[in-house]
């Protein structure tokens, strides 16, 4: 298996490099256009992210988020945008399938341990004083 991925890793700059001048052959300045433009995509998303993962992770721990699933999810777009630099079809197809992947942002009582739990097991109990007073 590490062969494999070893293999397809080497040899995936060389099917873009095919690609580019198959399809560059075929669509001329209209390609030229799109790898502009997936490269201009990606740098913004990779800036909007920069500017935003502080804000984020600083909301996420506010809220008793899972922050590993912000890290990852920042990463996840960090990825993208940098596969959205590199020109290529491939890339871009893989990083709009990283783009499509969903990170779980809820907060999870069982990864969280500093979370607390707050339901009760006795929901028609009232909690209170009792104070009697004579007329």
């Amino acid at each position: 298996m590490r062969l494999i991925f070893t293999l397809l890793l080497i040899s995936l700059p060389f099917f873009e490099i095919y690609g580019l001048f198959k399809l560059g052959a075929e669509f001329g300045w209209w390609f030229f256009g799109y790898i502009v433009l997936m490269a201009f995509l990606g740098w913004q998303l990779i800036q909007d992210e920069k500017m935003m993962v502080i804000p984020k992770l600083v909301a996420m721990m506010s809220q008793g988020g899972n922050l590993i699933s912000g890290i990852l999810g920042s990463a996840k777009n960090l990825l993208a945008g940098a596969l959205f630099l590199f020109p290529g079809v491939i890339t871009d197809v893989i990083g709009v399938f990283l783009l499509l992947i969903p990170v779980q942002a809820t907060p999870n009582q069982a990864s969280n341990p500093f979370s607390h739990n707050t339901t009760k097991k006795n929901d028609d109990i009232i909690e209170g004083e009792y104070r009697r007073e004579d007329d």
